[in-house]
């Protein structure tokens, strides 16, 4: 039957990437998915994807930073797949990589309204329908750039990035707190992966400081290719049952042993 058999997912930015994994990863295990980006032509291509998985898939071009967008995603969901079980905040952009005294405030304005602003209208978006029911499983995708003060002392360039991912840890914190008596789980995944963002972040930051770009190998600890699917086993465990005594917790992917990682 699968994990997450009779749920229905939604995963936001899943054109590509690890968005794109969890997706399959959800539909695999059971799962009704929505699926959402920006792309048309790349969810075209996970839709196709999820039904020769045997899956169900609806695929709605939205963008998270425009509220009409949202409230038609969610509305459609609902009217075609059911009320919203799973709820993957994925979609995000890297935003201005620049020392900070040189960036433009605006371009800061416009990483907030994706990955911060959009994770909060999606989750406003459900959770009514998730604190009526006393049931729900929230998955935001954080960053290590949130996080650690070691990534920070090193990229510090990424200021605007590294400050909307804190804010998105936060805020899965204190959401937790607030519905953790309805049922709902609330939590934060540190998802990693050697995809076409973090090649482009590599890229940015190397131009930037008269360097040769860092490789994949080089920028995580175990110097081990990461693919965007070896992030998908946590989210499946998060989604599920298995997680029901999990909220309010941030979570590195990449620091799973590589059985769990690989979803042995």
């Amino acid at each position: 039957m699968g994990l997450l058999a009779g749920k229905v997912a939604v995963v936001t930015g899943s054109g590509r990437g690890i968005g794109r994994a969890v997706a399959l990863a959800f539909a695999r295990e059971g799962a009704a998915v929505a699926i959402t980006a920006r792309s048309n032509q790349e969810l075209e291509s996970v839709s196709e994807e999820v039904h020769k998985l045997g899956g169900t898939c609806v695929a709605l071009r939205a963008d998270v930073t425009r509220q009409e967008d949202v409230e038609t995603l969610f509305a459609t969901v609902q009217r075609e797949l059911g009320q919203v079980d799973i709820l993957v905040n994925n979609a995000g952009a890297l935003g201005p990589i620049d020392h900070f005294e040189d960036t433009d405030i605006d371009a800061w304005q416009e990483i907030f309204d994706v990955n911060v602003i959009g994770v909060a209208r999606c989750i406003r978006a459900v959770l009514g329908t998730m604190v009526a029911r006393r049931s729900g499983k929230i998955i935001n995708v954080g960053s290590d750039a949130g996080w650690s003060d070691a990534w920070a002392a090193s990229n510090f360039e990424h200021a605007a990035y590294a400050a909307s991912k804190a804010a998105v840890i936060r805020l899965t914190e204190v959401l937790a707190a607030q519905v953790r008596s309805y049922g709902i789980n609330v939590n934060c995944v540190g998802a990693w992966a050697d995809t076409a963002m973090s090649v482009e972040a590599r890229q940015r930051l190397a131009q930037l400081r008269g360097e040769k770009p860092m490789s994949a190998l080089e920028e995580i600890p175990m110097s081990k290719r990461v693919d965007p699917e070896e992030n998908a086993p946590l989210f499946v465990f998060l989604a599920s049952s298995l997680s029901d005594h999990v909220t309010g917790q941030y979570i590195e992917a990449n620091s799973l042993p590589d059985y769990l990682r690989n979803g042995e």
